[in-house]
């Protein structure tokens, strides 16, 4: 059986919403120009955050296996890491604000980031050994740490299986509807979509 690439980058659209992941698998509609522009300004900003982040290593490729789930190899750059002793610390940035209450698992910072993080994390720990992960999410206007721990590994965990059930099996992903679904380039789609289809959106 093939190997299911998944990287964090995409972890974190599915945390977000999982549809979006699906159909970015089926179909590939172009973004719009205010998303492009944002995502050019985003890696405008990482850019000046990389400067200041001295004896860090930074874009580095990884690749593991996943030993829990068969069959699932995580690849990415975390923005910027480095091994303090026995601790590894990562560093993310991101370009939108902090949220402003705690997510459903008590901390600061949205789910979607926590999740990317926590994929880092993950091939971090077993690339360099049984070391302390310690995370910092730095937001254009506030700073947010957590530790990587085994609580932590289960929610990644659970994120990595559901998405290779998504990708093995072509389930379309339920989810919770909001209004961000209303600036959504899927909304149309998601609208229509029925999930007894299964993979194939007619």
């Amino acid at each position: 059986m093939d190997k299911i690439i998944v990287t964090p980058s995409r972890l974190h659209q599915f945390a977000y919403c999982p549809r979006q992941v699906f159909f970015d698998h089926y179909i590939k509609v172009p973004r719009p120009l205010k998303q492009r522009i944002r995502m050019w300004i985003g890696k405008l900003l990482h850019f000046f955050h990389h400067l200041f982040r001295v004896g860090y290593i930074k874009e580095e490729l990884l690749k593991v296996e996943v030993d829990e789930i068969d069959g699932v190899v995580l690849v990415g750059k975390p923005d910027s890491y480095k091994i303090d002793g026995d601790t590894i610390v990562l560093e993310e940035f991101k370009s939108t604000k902090m949220p402003r209450r705690v997510n459903r698992w008590g901390l600061m910072v949205w789910e979607s980031d926590m999740v990317q993080a926590l994929a880092y994390a993950y091939m971090l720990q077993k690339i360099h050994g049984c070391r302390d992960v310690h995370v910092i999410l730095r937001y254009i206007n506030g700073i947010a740490t957590l530790r990587y721990n085994e609580q932590m590994k289960a929610i990644l965990l659970q994120y990595i299986e559901e998405y290779k059930k998504m990708v093995e099996y072509k389930l379309f992903p339920e989810t919770t509807r909001n209004n961000r679904c209303n600036k959504c380039i899927y909304k149309e789609l998601c609208d229509k979509a029925d999930p007894s289809n299964g993979w194939v959106i007619e």
